[in-house]
This record gives structure tokens, sequence and C-alpha cells, in this order.
């Protein structure tokens, strides 16, 4: 190959850092250790990053994490994207992480294998380990939690919006949802309903805490005859089958107070398939306040757990560094309730 058909080649493919070492007069281990952010390099530093620029060169980041372990480099794992709250936390979690000069690696947990249940993804979970991230930050109910202690262990990790019961050498920022709870409940009565519909309770700890804080609201205001909980994950799915046992027992209650917004929106959409109107008929409430519960058309009363400030606060506590970290550690955040049409105010 002559010397004109190389540097036609090299400019068909991406450069490489033999490309810029070539550029630039210097040696390979010498444009790797300006990339890698070497102090002792300054005098040459000039000419590599100019003869990068005119290649168009990018340092393989994956390449950089795996050989050496990145200092700079946080990863997220998001439990899925399907939903809308989780934007918001991983949204502002990175752009707190990007001020600090932090990378960050997004990557999912689940997978569907068909059972209607959420699995990990072991394959993802892979990628994330070979990635050696300095930080780790969860976000939403990861299936499994456990198969993550070999990083959890080793690298500082916060769980964010979610709750969990089995690691105590992570740090948790997440809603008050008792707080929350009790938000909703004290709402509907000081509307006068009495006869309530919890529509929740299956498909993780969050679930089954917003159950707990449910039935702890009804008793103080003396209701425990007057409500029932239907089983429902996260789902839209979940929702509609838990109405449809629902309206089978008898007539629907006064109001539903649905575990979020996705079953909130699950429940309208079944109850309003059967001709039960909403909220003339059975108000619905949701948690989460998406940007779904503002759509006019859906206009649902929802609790506002503050999801930017979660992940910016979860971004926080991983940034400091601290032995807190590691020694469970919760930070719960207030949240608010959002009335909208939905719950008959």
């Amino acid at each position: 190959m002559t010397e004109q058909t190389r540097d036609q080649a090299a400019h068909v493919r991406p450069p490489t850092i033999r490309d810029v070492a070539r550029e630039a007069g210097v040696s390979k281990s010498l444009v790797s250790l300006v990339f890698n952010g070497g102090e002792n390099v300054s005098e040459e530093r000039r000419r590599v990053l100019l003869a990068a620029e005119t290649l168009g060169y990018r340092p393989n980041l994956v390449a950089q994490s795996l050989s050496a372990g990145r200092r700079d480099l946080v990863g997220i794992l998001v439990s899925n994207l399907s939903n809308p709250i989780f934007a918001d936390i991983v949204g502002a979690a990175k752009a707190r992480l990007s001020e600090a000069g932090q990378r960050t690696m997004i990557v999912t947990a689940q997978v569907d294998d068909g059972s209607g249940e959420p699995v990990l993804d072991r394959d993802n979970l892979a990628v994330l380990r070979d990635l050696r991230p300095a930080g780790l930050i969860t976000v939403g109910t990861i299936p499994e939690f456990s198969e993550l202690s070999d990083l959890t262990a080793t690298i500082p990790t916060v769980v964010a919006s979610a709750i969990d019961a089995t690691d105590d050498t992570v740090a948790t920022v997440r809603t008050d949802d008792v707080a929350g709870i009790d938000l909703v409940v004290d709402h509907l009565v000081d509307h006068g309903v009495a006869r309530m519909v919890f529509v929740g309770g299956a498909g993780g700890t969050v679930s089954a805490s917003r159950e707990r804080a449910f039935r702890a609201a009804v008793a103080r205001h003396g209701l425990e005859d007057f409500f029932v909980v239907e089983r429902a994950n996260f789902t839209e799915a979940g929702a509609r089958r838990a109405v449809e046992r629902m309206l089978a027992a008898g007539a629907p209650p006064e109001a539903v107070v649905a575990v979020n917004d996705l079953t909130a929106l699950g429940v309208i959409a079944a109850l309003e398939e059967a001709g039960v109107r909403v909220p003339e008929d059975c108000r619905v409430t949701g948690y989460d306040d998406s940007t779904l519960a503002s759509i006019p058309r859906i206009s649902l009363t929802s609790v506002d757990p503050h999801n930017r400030r979660i992940g910016r606060e979860a971004a926080e506590a991983l940034l400091s560094a601290s032995a807190s970290v590691r020694r469970g550690r919760e930070v719960l955040i207030p949240p608010s309730l959002v009335v909208r049409e939905s719950s008959g105010a």
C-alpha cells in the first residue's frame, strides 16, 4: 500500500490514536497519556490536541474505562424506560454530575422474558461491570437488586426513587411515601369520601410501602371498614385487571387511590369502558405528577414527589464521597399534592 493509499484509507475510516500520534509527531503512549488526563505532558499537549482536532479524532471512552477504571465515570442504572418520571430523575442527576465534571453511562435494568414480571437484564449489568465506574446511581425498583452486591460493596451507590431493604451499603433518596399518601387520603376525606380502593401493593418495595401508608391513613380517619386493596403493579395492564376484579365484586367505590400515575391511567380507562364516569361516579388519584397527569383530557390529581430534586440530591449524595453514602443513609423528599379534576375537587 502506497503512502497516498494509506492517507486515503485513514480518511475513510475513523481516525485512530496511531493517526493522531503520526500527525503530532509523538508516540502513541504520549497521546494516550494526554487523553487520560496526564499532568506531565504540557509541552506537547497542544500538538496532540491540535492533531486530534484536525483529524476529527475522539478517544474511546469505553476502552479508557476498561483499561484503567475511570474516576470520572458514573453509571446510572434505570429500572425501565416506560415510566416517564425516570426521565426527570435521570436528567437532573446527569446535569448535576456534568456540572461536577463527571461523565455518565445510562443503562436499563429490566428485560421482558415473556413472563409478565420484570427480570434483571444481566447482559446490561455485565456491560456496567466492565465499564468499572467510580460510582453508581440506580433509578426505580431494580429486580434482583442483590445481584448488584459486587458493585454496591465496592463503589459508592445511591438508590433514587426506590427502597432496597436488603443492602445497607447504599444511600437512598426518595419521596416520603407516607406523607404523599396522607395528602391524598386527607384530600379525599375532606371532600366527603369514605369508601376507597387502593390499587397497588404489588411489583416491588415502593408499591408495598404506599399500600402500608394507605392502610395507616384510612385507619387514622377511622375508615378501616370502608376500604379495599386490589393488587396491581405499576402498569396500566395491571390496573385494568384490578378494576375488573373490583367491579365484579360490586358497585364502584367513591374513590380509587392508585399507586402511581400509570396505574391511575389504567384505572380511568377501565372505569370509563365499564360506563363508570370519572370523577362523577368515582374519583381517581395518582402518584408521581408525571407529564401525563397534566394533559387536559386526563387532568389527574396526583402527588408530586419532586423528581428532579430527587435526581439532583442523588447526584449530590454520590459526589459527597462521604462515609454516609455507605451507611444506609436515607433522604426523604417532602411531596406535595397537585389537585386536578379527577378527584372531583
